[in-house]
């Protein structure tokens, strides 16, 4: 059975650095939304700018992971301080958790403090991560083109995304929305191709195939 615990890139709390997670050891906060208010003066309420460029934008998040040193290590507390400071101090990482190990956090660690009482030490980790959590596996889809124009249907997850688009031959035709795009052989990422929440629908005609690979993310 996996030990329950956190990777941070290659290096496990529990298998490469003999930490254990901390009875609720966890602190990863919802994303806050960035609103833009601008109040009117001598009017009623205010004008809500927060959606301006399109969409909702989020700030950082600010998490904590808290470990307990293992009783049965050979480190003294000194060395272990060490260890985990040379490892994970200032490391900008895929933080990724056991208990959803389908996602992984990008943000950039602090070794923050030292806790100590009679035999429990503690170390706690902080990070600073982008708002969305990503899927570990990109979203890959390959639809083959028979000349005649077909509907497609990609799901996307909540943060929008522009897909990269591989087609295999040339004069392969894209149409998203009022976009219309022809597409040579080879990969691309078109600006105003830009897939959000839910089932975005294409047009696609053509020969050979066209792929289309993107990495989700949720709040």
């Amino acid at each position: 059975m996996k030990a329950l615990g956190i990777s941070f890139d290659d290096i496990h709390s529990f298998y490469d650095l003999d930490l254990f997670l901390a009875k609720n050891g966890v602190s990863i906060p919802p994303a806050q939304p960035k609103t833009n208010f601008v109040d009117l003066a001598g009017g009623d309420g205010s004008l809500d700018f927060t959606e301006a460029h399109g969409e909702v934008k989020y700030n950082d998040r600010p998490c904590k992971f808290t470990f307990t040193v293992n009783p049965s290590s050979d480190m003294t507390f000194d060395e272990k301080k060490t260890q985990v400071s040379n490892a994970l101090n200032g490391k900008k990482c895929k933080i990724i958790l056991d208990k959803d190990d389908e996602y992984y956090y990008m943000g950039r660690c602090a070794v923050n403090d030292y806790l100590q009482d009679k035999r429990i030490l503690q170390i706690v980790v902080t990070a600073t991560v982008s708002p969305y959590k990503l899927k570990k596996h990109e979203t890959v889809k390959t639809f083959t083109l028979t000349g005649n124009e077909q509907t497609v249907i990609l799901t996307n997850g909540r943060k929008s995304v522009v897909p990269e688009i591989t087609c295999t031959n040339d004069n392969t035709k894209v149409v998203f929305g009022n976009v219309t795009k022809t597409l040579n052989a080879g990969t691309h990422k078109i600006l105003d191709i830009y897939f959000k929440k839910g089932d975005n629908i294409l047009k696609l005609s053509g020969s050979g195939s066209v792929t289309f690979k993107y990495r989700e993310g949720e709040l």
